[in-house]
Parts: structure tokens; sequence; C-alpha cells
């Protein structure tokens, strides 16, 4: 429920200091300020400590070129909070603090720049929201909406446009609090603020802003709308921007007018349009725009500036008070010139980033000439060097990460012979800026010391520990999404970037699994986070004789001089790793809830004992095919379930699918997909759940994790392989009968499909089997109806079928052949003990003349006269 919306004259920085001393202690996960100038001298002084403490990502976005601090003040920005620029036609202007934590979100819309002066010296109005997640004010998604539709209109740095909606979707309330209704936030993005004023004639209207335009343009509009009976106009001459005779000319119409001088001193930098209606109700404007027409008569996108401005009642006027001036005075005062400064020629940075290991630079437009990048450890004088050139016609270039990050970036030209430089940019890393993520006490592998892969292969004691740890883990952790910041009772978006869910999920992947077991699973690392794994292949040679359990496979003759390449393990060693290895896959792939898949443990525990289980199969643990069954499952549970969808980032996915393609290639070796052995019926099971992921499979990633076979004994997947296994699943996404094409490569069959009919040519053997064993195939393989011609010498046969009947026709005979079929009775079966001519049992035969009606029906089912494909048998 919403704690209170109110006024206030205090800063942001006073709201950030209320979070931090809560009795409840709760995360603050984003800090959001937005203003015109700033000091981020200042923010780092007093903010961003507190922030940071508190867990936040700091985002901190102003207009470009309108910085009050020195680039060598600035220490954190970048390592601590993302800094970027925005850039419109006019001034980005509005003044926003968005507090958000795991359950609540706290807001500030007013009228204070964060700097010094903004947040801690000058006369602000604020509006502040205080509301939990659940029921809050409809003003929450009036600033949600316009965090969204400002990267539209506003240029800003892409990653920070990226954090404005991720902040969006999770500030916005689950259910709306009408009791706060008259309350709104209002921008000018897309409409200017004067066209959300009311139209009605006022009895008074009563306005306060240090600027003013110099004709009083906008005061003139406000009148002429609002048509007051009373006008108060307070200006402040030692702060600010007025004409007073411009002022006096535009409050004419109204019957009655006042003007009040604020006295000097700290500056009343506020900002009000206020007004009372005939029935004694007042209401007002507040917020970041002055009383000028950049500010209120036109939107962002017709070239005013951007702006964001609080409607709502006012309990009490927030005019302040002041002297009274007669007319005369007033006409003499004036304050100030014009505050339109002329723009730098050097192109405007937004901001400066590190994405994917790379320096990424991002300008506000394309550029037009040379335009050079430079960067700068400390923003020092005589620091600055150059790192390259913009591409003509870019708007963004990116450069080779030096080995020292961090520091300032500007732009520099050369403008008639003179080097202008841009406003400076801090560069920016998002993984380092994220939210600070909340000490995790989960289960976790291992007691103490973290597994090491190499240990657990090597030494059975140790192996036997992982395997019951293991085991007491897929019991203890349930599977989770990975946004334990997220409340599960509402919708919203991740807090964090696609990239920082991929840091944080394989931070819980280390956690849990430990460093070492990790990388079996994620060999593929961000640079900071560890070197790519480099294959290798337990080989465990003893230098003494094998042991008399070993004489069976012990080499003999000439193959003792490829001793190296063979496993010395004992059997009984060998024999006690694959149980291991069959209580691994039994962990991962046994549900707790029937066979919901959505009970299994966290992918992330399934992908190891996957890849643990093929490194084992790589050291040739096993002499028959006992493996099959337990990778089969393997396979069951690597395909995505629902809890995976929530629970990985993309990244995460790619290795997934990359297991799967190389676990369904390792059953596939030595064994035909839709084959009939028990190997085959393993890998068809297998291949029927996993083949739509497989086909979204990173080759490249895939082929990194590929073990090569180091013993005599060793299975595993080949690179050609995995290629033909990932491109079939692929092909059989576009083409129903990709499958069956490749059955029949695997059986030796030549076959092509013309015009709907499956055709054998050269067939050396019975051509009724070669065509039943077609049409059984494809039926099997894709559930469809078939036809097939099996051809040799002067002999020709044509099968037909669907899931209840087949026609035969051998040009030996002529005749039309009618065969009833069922689950256990297909085509092959029927022909398999056949001796010469058609097989016993048919329902019905007929001479080819008349063909019974069975084939005028299987005809239109397969879009392919059969009567005449018949007829050109006999031709």
């Amino acid at each position: 429920m919403t704690d209170e919306v109110q006024w206030s004259f205090r800063s942001p920085l006073s709201l950030l200091e209320r979070w931090r001393d809560r009795f409840d202690g709760a995360r603050l996960r984003e800090l959001l300020v937005t203003g015109y100038t700033l000091d981020l001298g200042f923010l780092e002084r007093f903010a961003v400590p507190t922030a940071r403490a508190l867990g936040a990502r700091i985002t901190v976005l102003a207009d470009a070129g309108q910085a009050v601090h020195d680039p060598v003040d600035v220490r954190r920005a970048g390592r601590a909070y993302q800094h970027g620029h925005a850039v419109c036609r006019r001034a980005f202007h509005p003044k926003l603090a968005v507090l958000l934590g795991d359950d609540d979100v706290w807001v500030a819309v007013g009228s204070g720049n964060p700097t010094a002066s903004g947040w801690g010296h000058n006369g602000e109005v604020w509006l502040t929201a205080r509301s939990g997640l659940g029921r809050g004010p409809r003003l929450l998604h009036d600033v949600a909406d316009w965090l969204v539709d400002l990267p539209t209109v506003v240029a800003v740095p892409s990653w920070i446009a990226l954090t404005l909606r991720e902040v969006a979707g999770r500030m916005r309330p689950v259910e709306v609090d009408e009791d706060w209704s008259q309350v709104r936030v209002v921008g000018n993005l897309r409409g200017s603020l004067l066209g959300r004023l009311p139209t009605d004639a006022v009895a008074e209207l009563r306005l306060a802003a240090p600027f003013y335009d110099p004709q009083a343009a906008a005061v003139r509009a406000l009148v002429d709308r609002m048509k007051p009976h009373a006008v108060r106009v307070a200006v402040q001459p030692a702060f600010g921007r007025f004409e007073g005779g411009a002022l006096l000319r535009a409050t004419e119409p109204a019957v009655e007018r006042e003007f009040r001088v604020l006295a000097a001193g700290p500056a009343l930098h506020g900002k009000v349009v206020e007004w009372t209606t005939p029935a004694g109700v007042t209401h007002g404007l507040t917020g970041s725009a002055n009383i000028t027409a950049a500010a209120l008569l036109r939107s962002t996108e017709h070239g005013g500036n951007c702006e964001l401005a609080v409607l709502a009642p006012h309990p009490v006027s927030l005019l302040p008070e002041g002297e009274e001036p007669g007319e005369a005075a007033m006409a003499q005062l004036r304050a100030g010139g014009s505050t339109r400064v002329a723009g730098s020629p050097a192109p405007v940075l937004l901001g400066c980033a590190v994405v994917d290991g790379m320096l990424l630079v991002e300008l506000a437009a394309p550029v037009t000439g040379r335009v050079v990048v430079e960067t700068s450890p400390s923003g020092e004088p005589g620091t600055w060097q150059a790192m390259g050139v913009v591409p003509v016609g870019q708007a963004t270039a990116r450069f080779v990460l030096a080995e020292v990050t961090g520091g300032a970036v500007r732009t520099v030209v050369d403008v008639g012979g003179v080097r202008v430089e841009s406003a400076a940019v801090f560069v920016t890393d998002p993984a380092r800026c994220r939210p600070v993520r909340d000490a995790d006490d989960a289960p976790r592998l291992g007691r103490g010391t973290p597994y090491e892969a190499i240990e657990v292969f090597t030494d059975p004691a140790l192996a036997a520990r992982f395997t019951a740890d293991l085991e007491r883990l897929t019991t203890l952790v349930p599977p989770r999404p990975c946004t334990p910041s997220a409340p599960s009772d509402r919708p919203g978006v991740d807090v964090r970037t696609d990239s920082d869910r991929w840091r944080d999920y394989l931070e819980d992947s280390d956690r849990v699994l430990g460093p070492g077991l990790s990388r079996l699973v994620f060999p593929r690392r961000p640079p900071t986070l560890g070197d790519r794994r480099s294959s290798f292949v337990v080989d465990d040679v003893r230098e003494d004789e094998p042991t008399e359990e070993d004489a069976d496979i012990a080499p003999t003759g000439d193959d003792s001089a490829d001793g190296n390449l063979l496993d010395q393990r004992t059997a009984s060693e060998r024999a006690r790793y694959r149980d291991f290895a069959t209580r691994w896959a039994e962990a991962v792939s046994t549900p707790t809830v029937d066979s919901d898949r959505g009970s299994l443990p966290p992918m992330h525990l399934r992908m190891l004992a996957a890849s643990m289980y093929l490194t084992l199969l790589a050291d040739g643990m096993w002499r028959d095919d006992g493996w099959r069954t337990d990778l089969r499952w393997l396979a069951w549970a690597l395909v995505p379930d629902d809890n995976a969808l929530d629970e990985l980032p993309a990244e995460a996915f790619a290795h997934l699918y990359a297991w799967l393609a190389i676990v369904v290639t390792t059953l596939r070796e030595g064994a035909r997909l839709h084959g009939s052995q028990d190997a085959d019926a393993l890998v068809t099971a297998a291949w029927r759940d996993a083949a739509e992921w497989v086909a979204e499979t990173d080759l490249a990633l895939a082929e990194t994790l590929l073990l090569p076979a180091g013993h005599l004994f060793a299975v595993v997947a080949g690179a050609s392989a995995l290629r033909e296994t990932i491109e079939l699943a692929r092909g059989a996404k576009a083409d129903p009968y990709a499958e069956a094409r490749s059955a029949f490569a695997d059986a030796g069959l030549a076959v092509r499909l013309k015009e709907g009919v499956w055709r054998v040519d050269g067939v050396t053997g019975n051509p009724q089997r070669a065509a039943a064993d077609v049409v059984t195939t494809v039926r099997r393989v894709s559930g469809r109806a078939a036809v097939a011609v099996a051809c040799t010498g002067s002999r020709a046969v044509l099968v037909a079928c669907d899931d209840r009947i087949m026609l035969l026709v051998d040009s030996r005979t002529a005749m039309w052949s009618v065969y009833e079929l069922s689950s256990v009775r297909t085509p092959l079966s029927l022909v398999a003990g056949a001796v010469g001519g058609p097989p016993s049992g048919a329902r019905t035969r007929r001479p080819l003349r008349t063909p019974p009606p069975q084939v005028s029906e299987l005809s239109q089912l397969l879009g392919v006269d059969l009567a005449a494909t018949a007829a050109a048998l006999t031709s």
C-alpha cells in the first residue's frame, strides 16, 4: 500500500539518508538520478557511498556540457556508478530521483539539480512518494512510462537506456491506489506542458520561477489559456532572469495583478504554476519547468526542453512571500541576460562503456569529419592520449580495450586550426556498477575446499564424496529463478542487464559447484572472470604391471607399443566410476514430483553431471554400451523446462544447447536414428526430446566443449559428427523429411524424392523390401503417408501406405494388393518373409486396370496419382 505522497523542501539526499536509516534494513537495488547541471564530485562525496553501501546500482544522467565538476576531481564514475549524457535539441532539464528496492519504491520529482546548490543550498520544491510495489499511486506508472519513452526522444547511452527500461519495469505497482489519482507526473516528450493545464477560467493564477522568457511569452500563454481574474508573480532579482516590463505587459488581461520581489539570499530555485478555481480549490504544476517557452510551450520532440513536472492539488499555496513593488518600479526591474550558451563544435559524447571486451564510445549524432577520441586515466592535463578516430558517418566507435581501464574520454576536432574539445564522459564498466548481490548461504558442493575436476576423476575416494554431495545437493537445492530480488507475486523485469544476469549466474555456479567444476560447464568466460578452459583428458598411467583383473583386456603382441593410449585403471576402479556416473545421471534426471521435469535440480547441476559423464566416456570407462541409457536420460534432463526459461540468461542457454548437442551426438555414435536396435531406440527417444533445442546450438561454442579421444575405448563426439547432428536438427525444422533422408543415408540407401514419390534406384536385393523399408521409415520418422518405387533390372515395385493400409504393386504380377497395418504390422515386416512374389495375407487383389477404392483414397492423401505411377511400372 502507499506509505505517503507529500510535498517536501528536502532533497533526494534526505530521501537516501532516510532509506539508509530504515529499521528493516531493506536493500536498495537502484538509485536513478537525472538533472540539468551536475556535480559528480558532490555526488561521490554525499550520495554514492551511501547508495553503494545499500547495494544499489547508481545511474546518473544529465545534460551534456552542463557539468560543474572538473574531470580530474571525479574518481568513481564508471566504477561505482553509471554516468551518461542526455542530448536533445534544447536543454535536458528534468529533476528526478528514483530509489528502488525489492518491495518498495521512493520517488522524488522536483526542481533541484544534483549539485551542492540544488540538493543542499537552494530553495527547491519536491514532490516525494513512498510506496510498496504491491499497491501504489498512479504517478509511479507515470514515471515508469516516461522512463520507457525517454530514450526514443532524447539521445542517451544505450546501456543507460536499458537501465531506464528495467527500472521502469520494476517500479510499477501491481495495483493502483486511486486515493492519489489526482497526483500525476507529466512530461513534455511528445506534447507541451501547457496542454496539460485547464482551459476553464480560474479565480487566481500564481507564478514563481527563477527564469522567465525575456518577452514573457510563457506568462502570456498561461494568462490567455486560463483567463485568471487575478495574477500574482514572484521574481528574485538577485538570482534568475526576467524583464519586469514584459511581465507587466503579459499580465495586462487580468483584472488584478500583484508582483512579489524576493529577498537576496539562498536562491529560490523552485518552479510553481498554481491556480485556484472559482470554487476555491487550489492545484498546481511543479517540477523542473521554468516559465519559459522552451519549458512550457513546446514538446521535446518539437524543439523544446525535456521537462518533468507534477500536477497535483496544493493543500497550501507554494507561492513564496516577498515585497510588493509598484508597477512603475516593477517596469524598471530586470535580471540576468540570455542563458543560452553556444554549443561546442566538438561532437557531443553520450557515454563510454566496456562492452564485450571492447571500449564502446557513443556520440549524439554521426560524425561528418575527422573526430579523434582521447582518453585519460585521471582527467589531468598532460595525461590525455589519442585512442583512435570515429569512422565518418558513424555515431559509435569501438576500440581495443587498454590494459588499464577507467578514466575519462573526450572527443577532439580541429576547427579552422583551433583545437576544440568536448565535455568528458567516464569509462563505465556495467558489471562493476551493477547492484550488489546479497550473500547466498544456499547449499553447495563440498563442505570445505571446493572440488577440482582432475582430483575427482583421479581419486576414487574423492569421487565417492563428490557423488554423495551431488545427491545431497539435488535434494536440497530446488530449481529457482535467476532473479532473487524480484518478488514472485508480481510482474516486472529483472533489474539487471542481460550481461549482469550472465555474470550473476556464473557467480552462482562458481559458488555452488566450485570454480573448478563450474569451468567444466562454462569454459567461455568474460575476461575479468578467468581464462577459457583448456581441454584435458585424465590419463592415470601406472608404472606397475597390469593386475590380474586387467588380464582380459591387457594389450598383447604389437599392440603393447601403444600402451600409452590405454586406460590403466583396474577393472574394479572402472566399475566404481561407472557406478558413480550412473548415480550422477540419476540424481539430476529423477524428478522429485512424479515425472514433472520442473521439479528437477537447477540446470547448472544437470549440465555438470552431463559434462562429467562425457569426461568419463572420453576416459574409456566403458567396454560395452552400458552408458547409453544414462546418457539418454541426461539428454532428457537437459531439455529446457519452464524453470530454466526463468533461471538461465541467454549465454547460459548457449552452453546448455551446446551440451545437449554433444550428448545427442555421442548417443548417435554406433547407432542409427530411427533404427530398430536397442541403441537406436535410445538415440531416437533422445532426439525426439532434444532436436528442436539442438537446432539452436552455436557450433563454434559446442566445438570448444568437445573432448579428445585419448583412450582405446573412448566414446566421444567428433567435430564432423557434431556438425552433422546440428545441421540435421536445423534441417528438420524446415524439411519434414530431413530425418528420413538422414536415416536412408545411414542405411546406405540411395533415395530421392521426386514429385511426391520416393524412388530407390539400382537396388541390388529385393525391391519389395527396399520400397517397404523406405515407406516404413518415412512413416515412422515423419508420421506421414508415403509412396516409394524401387527398381532393379527389369523389375519395379510400388509400395504406398498410411497408418491403416498398405498398397503393393509388383511389375511381375501387375496386380494391386491391399494389406491391413497395425502398430506391430508394418510394410517392412509384411514383406520381410516374402520370397519372389507379393507377401501373403492380402485383403484385396485386383488387376492394375481396376484399382480398389483404397487407391483413390491414398492418392488424394498423398497428392500423387498412384494409378498412373503403377501403370508406368509395366510400360
